[in-house]
């Protein structure tokens, strides 16, 4: 692989062949590849005058996504590592060691997060003009890291750093510009956190292809709507709750027709959801990834008639899905997801470089549970760690949360347990919406099978889930004890009551 093909050689590339095209447009700025290209080059000069030692890796912490890029294309044209962290959670130091963070751009009032070995720059010398003598762009072997995400450390005792080379990022890009089309000119609006790989990798394909991005500060469905609606944009990429509230702020009214591409990940889409949106006319294509495999791993073109929850259809160009039970054997009925192909992570950062940590024979585990179908599409079947063994079966909270989002009134549900010494987990529904007193109850008895029937709901305000919508399902147990005593729909049934 050249240096061309890699992310770096793409800014290059681009500023001759893109020239005057637009790339980023913020609130503040219309930056075209020609005009990035050359302060890259200034910001670069500036950087070595600051750090004359060898540069990398770099840390960015700021709550500004125009910042948090200016610093991704700067790592791309400098040939460094970069580790963007999310500016609402501490930066473990462990991580920050681990990594061997040499320098971090941070935004005032955000130094004291980070060890007193690195060096902090302000983040809004990112966004300076410079004058400086230029430094030319430094290419890196496509093996070299080029990326590191932070883990939500869901898995584990506290995050972790996935190492992403360029070579693994660089067939990303191609992979998902294959299965979704992204041409010269497009523009994919970015409303994800940018230290989230979802985030960043619309930056990338978008740089990759000669397209444009229109990154907004945060999440806000009238604007998202007012820019559909304005701005010419053709691929969008969205998590469930923020699909839900971008359907809720359009009503009944169809996505302009400029828009080919709504990407939806980062959690389950429930059937009721899908319904909607595919009836309302949006070109919603339901994806499975993670920060370990760059990003997509299975993507879906469309919700046909045909298509139902937790079918986010077939693996990208050259991702190799594997299917294995509990002992690591191959399984053509559901089992646990494995994943290999050019896409994959080096493996998880270690204090000495050395690739290959949390790989087995060029396989990653994702934990995930799931079954590839005659036509080779993936269906999803919940996190192997969240089953629920009840009265002997065994039973996928996703798979409940699933059938209680089709009931009428319920905007957002989570499935957890109560131990029960006769039943084993004991069904617990944690509810927001409005509904009447006994509404759900009468709605489950009516609609849903008895073993899969919770024995207990409890309407909550909202659910504990992070920035990026995903749900937080260790702290559901903690609120259980809270949620019960201003419940307003509650049944305490026997669990062998049909």
């Amino acid at each position: 692989m050249t240096p061309e093909a890699l992310p770096g050689g793409w800014l290059l590339r681009s500023s001759d062949a893109e020239g005057g095209r637009s790339l980023l447009v913020t609130a503040g700025e219309i930056l075209d590849y020609r005009s990035l290209h050359r302060r890259l080059g200034s910001l670069a000069g500036r950087l070595e005058g600051e750090l004359p030692e060898p540069l990398g890796p770099m840390a960015v912490l700021s709550r500004s996504p125009e910042r948090i890029a200016w610093a991704l294309f700067l790592a791309l044209y400098s040939g460094i590592p970069i580790l963007p962290l999310d500016p609402d959670r501490s930066a473990p130091a462990r991580l920050l060691e681990t990594c061997r963070v040499r320098f971090a751009f941070c935004d005032q009032g955000l130094t004291q997060a980070l060890l007193p070995s690195i060096r902090a720059l302000p983040a809004d010398w990112l966004t300076r003009i410079w004058s400086d003598r230029p430094s030319p762009p430094r290419p890196i072997r496509p093996e070299q890291t080029q990326l590191l995400v932070a883990t939500s450390g869901t898995r584990n005792a506290s995050p972790r750093a996935v190492m992403l080379s360029a070579g693994a990022l660089a067939a990303a890009v191609h992979a998902s510009r294959e299965r979704l089309g992204l041409d010269t000119g497009d523009r994919w609006l970015a409303c994800l956190p940018l230290w989230h790989i979802g985030g960043l990798s619309i930056l990338l394909r978008c740089l990759e292809a000669g397209a444009g991005v229109v990154l907004h500060e945060r999440f806000d469905p009238a604007r998202v709507r007012a820019d559909l609606e304005t701005a010419n944009i053709s691929h969008l990429s969205v998590v469930p709750p923020m699909l839900a509230r971008l359907l809720d702020q359009a009503g009944q009214g169809p996505p302009p027709p400029t828009l080919r591409v709504v990407l939806v990940g980062g959690g389950p889409l429930s059937g009721a959801m899908g319904r909607r949106a595919r009836d309302a006319g949006w070109p919603i294509c339901p994806s499975y990834g993670s920060s370990e495999t760059g990003s997509q791993v299975a993507t879906r073109l469309g919700l046909g008639q045909d298509w139902r929850a937790g079918d986010v259809g077939p693996p990208l160009c050259g991702v190799r899905v594997q299917i294995v039970d509990d002992q690591g054997r191959p399984t053509q009925g559901a089992g646990r997801i494995r994943i290999s192909g050019p896409t994959l992570m080096s493996g998880y950062a270690r204090a000495d470089g050395a690739p290959g940590e949390g790989l087995r024979d060029g396989y990653f585990d994702s934990g995930d549970l799931g079954r590839l179908d005659s036509a080779g599409r993936l269906h999803l079947l919940g996190r192997a760690d969240d089953v629920l063994v009840s009265a002997g079966e065994n039973i996928h909270p996703a798979e409940v949360e699933d059938l209680l989002m089709a009931c009428p009134g319920v905007r957002d549900v989570a499935v957890t347990a109560r131990s029960d010494p006769v039943w084993g987990d004991r069904l617990v529904a944690l509810v927001v919406g409005d509904l009447a007193p006994g509404a759900l109850d009468a709605w489950t008895r009516a609609h849903l099978p008895s073993r899969l029937r919770p024995r207990e709901l409890i309407q909550v305000a909202a659910l504990p889930r992070d920035g990026l919508g995903k749900l937080q399902r260790r702290a559901l147990a903690a609120l259980l004890p809270h949620a019960s005593g201003r419940s307003a729909t509650r049944s305490t049934r026997d669990p062998a009551e049909p």
